[in-house]
């Protein structure tokens, strides 16, 4: 979460070191904050955008039971 627009690069930075360690994909990438929207969640490569923290857990529910429904018909 970004409440200054200072902290924004920081969270690209987060995710491409994630990258760069091989784990991006070992987890799921939320991001929130007042200067942020959706469009800022896809340029930095999160897997969604959350307006508040509330929506943040509802997506990150969503997320976990679409990960378990892969691995249970896998």
């Amino acid at each position: 979460s970004a409440l200054l627009t200072t902290t924004m690069p920081y969270m690209k930075v987060v995710i491409d070191t994630m990258k760069e360690k091989g784990i991006r994909d070992d987890y799921v990438v939320l991001v929130g904050g007042a200067p942020l929207n959706e469009e800022f969640g896809k340029a930095v490569g999160a897997d969604a955008y959350c307006r508040d923290a509330a929506v943040a857990v509802e997506t990150a529910k969503d997320f976990m039971k679409r990960k378990h429904n892969v691995r249970a018909s896998a």
